[in-house]
Formats: C-alpha cells, structure tokens, sequence
C-alpha cells in the first residue's frame, strides 16, 4: 500500500476475499481511531463485522499485531545482514 487514501478499498476487498476463498464471515475488527476508518463504519454494519476502536496511543491493545510486526522487522534485518 502506497498511500492510506487505499484504506478503504484494500480492506473492502480483503473481506470480500476472505469470504470467497475460505467462506468465512469475517465478526470483528479492530481498528485505531484513524480518520481513514470512520468512512468505512456504514461498510462494517453492511457486512454485520463488530468494529473495534483501540485507544489512542496504546500499542498494547494490538498485542499479537505488534509482536508479528516485530517479527517481520528482525527478519528483514537479518536477511540484511
């Protein structure tokens, strides 16, 4: 993803995938409080998904999404390396 302003339409298209490929009803998602989301609630309601805000400035309520970014990052660096 190049810019945020494709927000909307990746996530649109990733429940759409998810649905079809593993027929699958995506329940809930969590999301900060970023601007790009607020268009999407009428969205979530469409498609019956819980929408989750975490607070502000708290990574800690993203445990596991936090731990695999970390990940990520030390095997980038690693392959580096």
């Amino acid at each position: 993803m190049n810019h945020k302003s494709k927000t909307q339409h990746l996530l649109e298209s990733f429940v759409t995938f998810a649905q079809n490929q593993f027929q699958a009803s995506i329940k809930t998602i969590r999301v900060d409080n970023g601007l790009k989301f607020i268009s999407m609630y009428d969205f979530f309601s469409q498609k019956s998904i819980e929408c989750q805000r975490t607070c502000v400035y708290t990574p800690q309520q993203n445990g596991i999404v936090e731990c695999k970014h970390r990940h990520v990052l030390n095997i980038a660096r690693a392959l580096i390396f």
